[in-house]
């Protein structure tokens, strides 16, 4: 765990964000997620505190109540009815107390439908820091967003020959389906129209048999953020730091079991946006070779990243870092430094 993460006023604005909707105006509420990273990039308890009123004042939408307890017996029955938010997140957190987070974890996982790209990814994200904060409620939180959000891309039960590769595995999608506009004002709208697509199911392959696959789709979604700059690609990019999190704290039988829909919700999140052909390697490492004598360093861009509202480049210069620490490549400072330089020209 990251020891900045235990900052007493990072717990005491997580809790104070439980009186908020899991929605906001206009936007899912990602305060406890951005409070989350930049925590985790040391900003100090004042300008949590700032970033908190911001989007107390900005987006917040109060949480609406629990119509109908949840129960041990009743919580699966609440899968993708968004009005259940409440009264799920209150029934997790009891059971968290009481069982724990992990044993938790492994009992909603092990039964709904894993569902990634739930709320454009967002569920996982935000469960994802809730683990890493150790924060019950957030971790309540992220576990019922899963639930009552659940957009579950069922491919069937036939059997699909698996890609070669991960970037096979998306060649031959764009092959098929590159061009394709899927029409919607938000991600989930998109992928939605993905998820009802015939050609997409007759195409799809199989996840590859890859023993680290989740290393590869991380590779091949970061090249794919950086050649396109693409806010659902940003939304992939996060999303897999997101399931590494999680992953982590369940058995490797589940796991395994996971990694499938992993591998679906980021093909349809990839067709979502046109199915772009990935550029070649070796554009990539001429890519890859200019930008490594970038003079930013993580530190400028977290001071650039803290100062900012913008809860997408906070998350995304700390899902960059975190993931260049594990797999060091300069895509993603290269990502990191462009997505906080488009704030200033914003701005």
């Amino acid at each position: 765990m990251n020891q900045r993460l235990r900052e007493p006023t990072l717990h005491r604005l997580l809790d104070a964000n439980a009186r908020f909707a899991s929605d906001g105006k206009g936007t899912t509420n990602h305060c406890p997620m951005a409070l989350c990273a930049l925590a985790g990039m040391g900003a100090q308890p004042e300008r949590l505190q700032e970033f908190f009123d911001m989007w107390e004042r900005r987006f917040a939408v109060p949480a609406r109540p629990a119509v109908n307890a949840v129960s041990r017996e009743t919580w699966l029955a609440c899968l993708g009815d968004a009005s259940a938010f409440s009264a799920l997140r209150e029934y997790f957190e009891e059971w968290i107390w009481s069982a724990g987070a992990d044993a938790v974890l492994e009992q909603v996982l092990g039964k709904i439908p894993f569902a990634p790209a739930s709320g454009a990814f967002h569920a996982l994200i935000r469960l994802a820091y809730g683990l890493e904060a150790q924060h019950l409620s957030e971790i309540a939180a992220g576990l019922a967003a899963l639930v009552c959000g659940n957009l579950h891309i069922d491919t069937g039960s036939h059997r699909r020959a698996p890609a070669a590769s991960v970037n096979q595995g998306l060649a031959i999608l764009s092959r098929a389906l590159h061009g394709t506009v899927f029409t919607g004002g938000m991600i989930v709208a998109r992928l939605r129209a993905v998820a009802d697509y015939p050609l997409f199911y007759a195409v799809l392959p199989a996840a590859p048999a890859q023993p680290q696959l989740l290393d590869d789709m991380a590779r091949a979604v970061i090249a794919l953020y950086w050649q396109t700059n693409n806010f659902t690609a940003l939304h992939i990019v996060t999303g897999l730091h997101a399931a590494r999190r999680v992953l982590s704290h369940l058995p490797a039988a589940l796991v395994q079991r996971l990694l499938p829909e992993l591998w679906v919700a980021l093909c349809a999140a990839y067709v979502s946006i046109g199915a772009p052909p990935l550029a070649t390697s070796n554009a990539t490492l001429d890519d890859e070779e200019t930008l490594a004598d970038s003079p930013d360093t993580w530190q400028d861009l977290f001071t650039t990243a803290i100062a900012s509202d913008d809860d997408h480049v906070i998350k995304m210069v700390y899902t960059c870092y975190c993931e260049n620490l594990r797999a060091p490549s300069p895509l993603y400072l290269a990502a990191a430094t462009r997505r906080a330089g488009r704030m200033f020209q914003m701005h």
